[in-house]
């Protein structure tokens, strides 16, 4: 009996260890695991927060657990991140809340973990720590390429008004300023010439001037859009009105009886009349501007073709970038924010402008824009 009795206390000890050797391998291969999706998801997550709270979560079987961030005043906390719920707001005392530096703490909602649970949840820990550090790096990182935008754009638009917008104020001024002297009569031609720079260089500058309100518009997110079905020869025409003389010699083949596309008949009109304005500049005063239209499947491009110099392939998408003057002929003018605002206003309205090589040389910028079909008579939207 006594030897039955050592055998069976014998036996009984060796399948426990048996029994908790095989349970300890179980919860190591499963705190691996957990380790290797943390660490995967810290590496492959563009925001690993979210995604390492809901491994977090599933690894311990919680009802829910939040990264909680120190607001301004004493005591506010705002939830940064949660998975599972209820969504806790406030850090606990009773053990299940582990700070994540100074201002930051993990709270945990559900069951009691064990002390041997410590080891793979200060890993959770430490790579959220990692997380929230990652995502102040980023937010820091955007908010110092806006700043870096934002001064280059300030740099560019003050030499813009250091020179181009100098230079029609200057016409003015010297012309206005012949007219007033008293003590030079001037024949009715000079007078008539006089008169005719003003006018032009005021209408230069007024381009100059709305295509920079225009831009600003686009940069901050303030353009409302008109939206209904318009006709692109009316289109057309008061584009080339607006050029004044330098439209009366654009060739022009826009048939009545294309379809009507959805778009903000005004924006429209001011994109066509950038991108006319920059192909008459770019062309030989012999080879004149030709305007093309034609439906393309459930689209209408409008094709702007001139016989410049053109714009190299590697260079073509910095033409649409703000006070760009690619190509720029030594006669031309503006700030260089033409195609970037018609760019702008076609992307606004669902349409594109892209630029292509001329057959036997130059440029031809073509204006794509969606057929009008169910579209409603009229309809108002911001773009952000």
């Amino acid at each position: 009996l006594i030897v039955f009795i050592v055998v069976a206390i014998v036996i009984s000890a060796l399948v426990s260890n048996a029994a908790r050797q095989r349970a300890d391998a179980a919860r190591a291969t499963a705190e691996a695991e957990a380790l290797a999706r943390v660490t995967g998801g810290l590496v492959s997550d563009e925001d690993p927060l979210a995604g390492t709270l809901d491994r977090l979560r599933s690894t311990f079987s919680l009802d829910a657990v939040a990264v909680l961030v120190a607001g301004e005043g004493p005591g506010e906390w705002e939830v940064g991140a949660s998975a599972g719920s209820p969504t806790p707001h406030q850090p606990t005392g009773d053990g299940r809340t582990l700070p994540l530096g100074d201002r930051a703490a993990l709270v945990l909602v559900g069951r009691r973990l064990e002390e041997r649970d410590l080891r793979v949840l200060n890993a959770f820990a430490a790579q959220l720590h990692a997380a929230l550090d990652r995502r102040a790096l980023a937010a820091e990182a955007a908010e110092a390429g806006a700043l870096a935008h934002t001064d280059q754009l300030r740099t560019a638009l003050l030499r813009a008004v250091s020179h181009d917008l100098r230079t029609p104020l200057a016409s003015i001024k010297a012309s206005a300023t012949s007219l007033l002297q008293e003590d030079v009569d001037w024949s009715p031609s000079a007078v008539r010439e006089f008169l005719v720079t003003i006018d032009e260089e005021a209408d230069r500058l007024n381009s100059l001037v709305g295509n920079l309100l225009d831009m600003s518009r686009l940069e901050t997110g303030a353009l409302e859009l008109l939206v209904r079905p318009v006709g692109l020869e009316e289109i057309v025409a008061g584009a080339l009105a607006s050029l004044g003389q330098a439209g009366d010699e654009v060739v022009v083949e826009v048939p009545e009886t294309l379809p009507r596309v959805a778009a903000d008949p005004a924006l429209l009109e001011r994109a066509v009349a950038n991108v006319v304005g920059n192909a008459v500049q770019a062309s030989p005063p012999d080879q004149p501007v030709r305007v093309l239209a034609g439906a393309v499947g459930e689209c209408v491009d409008l094709r702007v073709i001139d016989r410049g110099p053109g714009v190299a392939p590697a260079l073509r998408d910095a033409m649409f970038l703000p006070f760009q003057r690619l190509g720029d002929q030594p006669n031309g003018n503006g700030v260089g924010l033409g195609l970037a605002v018609a760019h702008g206003f076609l992307d606004a309205m669902g349409g594109s402008l892209v630029a292509e090589d001329t057959p036997g040389g130059g440029l031809t910028m073509v204006l794509s824009l969606p057929v009008a079909g169910r579209l409603s008579p009229s309809s108002v939207r911001t773009i952000p």
